[in-house]
């Protein structure tokens, strides 16, 4: 295989996977919060088109630090990692030449996306090499990326915006505890400390508990909502190793119920 056809492979493989394990979640987010301000269609078709290929970018980021962990954890897709482990070179070009596409793209666009570029690929860059390594860091440093990889559907100008976008941070420090708690039987095995592993599993779910209670009242104080109180929904959920996945997709339907119901109250004028 030439070394585009690989590059274009592992590109599609590396985004592909997220999506079968349900992490692409930023993509939807980020165009719904476009609907609801009534961004104009060109605008929102333009940042939507950025925010897929940008989300290509940073789990290509992540793949390609993880190379060498990923090819002794039986939970990852085992033909995946090792083309991209006999790639390595294809994927470095398949990474440095989407940087510099999005990059283009965002000069051509606004500062928004500049910063939107250049956040994501310190925050990524630094969790997948280093970061996520670190207990508390690991998660404190998802709820940044996961603010920074949504500030693309923020409209020029809004305080309302920017405030939403703290919703998102404290919901994506939601899910990575979820998922080192997933992998903390993994992570230990391996040696990687993360925040699962130093606290253990059990102490850990309490930290999601207060991440989402600290959700509920970011919603009903900041944003000014009742409707935020809907986190508080996800609190109580049962959170172990085992159960880490269902709670996940708990999580993803609580959050996103009450997510869709704060942009109605956007949409309508009510906040």
């Amino acid at each position: 295989m030439s070394g585009l056809g690989a590059a274009l492979k592992i590109l599609w493989q590396s985004f592909a996977y997220r999506v079968r394990m349900r992490e692409a979640n930023n993509l939807a987010v980020s165009v719904s919060m476009m609907l609801a301000f009534a961004l104009p269609w060109l605008d929102v078709l333009y940042r939507t088109g950025y925010a897929l290929v940008l989300n290509v970018y940073v789990y290509l980021i992540n793949d390609y630090c993880d190379i060498d962990v990923d090819l002794v954890s039986a939970k990852k897709d085992q033909a995946k990692v090792r083309f991209m482990a006999e790639h390595k070179g294809a994927a470095l070009g398949a990474l440095l030449g989407l940087g510099l596409v999005l990059l283009g793209a965002a000069l051509a666009h606004s500062t928004l996306l500049v910063v939107a570029f250049v956040s994501n690929t310190v925050l990524i860059g630094a969790y997948s090499a280093w970061l996520k390594r670190v207990p508390f860091i690991d998660v404190l440093l998802m709820a940044a990326a996961g603010a920074t990889m949504t500030i693309i559907g923020v409209p020029t100008g809004s305080l309302l915006g920017w405030k939403l976008i703290g919703v998102l941070a404290l919901l994506s420090a939601g899910y990575e505890t979820i998922q080192v708690i997933r992998d903390e039987p993994t992570d230990r095995e391996q040696g990687v400390r993360t925040t699962a592993v130093l606290l253990g599993a059990m102490a850990a779910a309490w930290v999601f508990r207060a991440i989402m209670a600290g959700a509920a009242a970011y919603g009903f104080l900041v944003i000014g909502s009742p409707v935020g109180l809907g986190f508080a929904l996800a609190v109580p959920l049962p959170l172990s190793t085992e159960r880490a996945t269902r709670t996940w997709d708990m999580v993803r339907i609580i959050g996103g119920l009450v997510w869709l119901g704060l942009l109605a109250q956007v949409y309508l004028g009510d906040l």
